[in-house]
């Protein structure tokens, strides 16, 4: 953890979806709470908000659309986009495995990333 002001502040959060979706799953909305909450409470600190795709989901700009979809709700929950880095990867960065068996779901993510400014 990188620490704020002596308190500390988590690295990353994780927000999933089901497959095909820009949606968030359902329980998603106490990550928004809490990721908003420590963006609002350290105002020297920004994120990098990285989209996501399972290697066999193919709808074009998916990854995008799940990054700025989290980014809406950070936003309505007091965040300023303007600490915002928005970026989708695809596949790119799979963690489990690709084709070889893992559990997809895992890929079909977004990652809240914390920086100090």
């Amino acid at each position: 953890m990188q620490s704020v002001r002596g308190k500390p502040v988590p690295t990353a959060f994780f927000v999933f979806f089901e497959e095909g979706q820009s949606e968030p799953t359902a329980e998603s909305k106490a990550v928004f709470d809490e990721a908003a909450a420590y963006l609002k409470q350290y105002d020297n600190t920004a994120v990098r908000i990285v989209g996501h795709v399972s290697p066999d989901e193919t709808a074009p700009q998916l990854d995008q659309m799940r990054a700025s979809r989290v980014a809406e709700e950070l936003v309505k929950r007091g965040a300023q986009a303007a600490r915002m880095d928005l970026l989708g990867v695809g596949a790119q960065e799979s963690l489990s495995g690709g084709a070889d068996g893992g559990d997809p779901a895992m890929d079909r993510r977004v990652e809240v990333l914390f920086n100090t400014m």
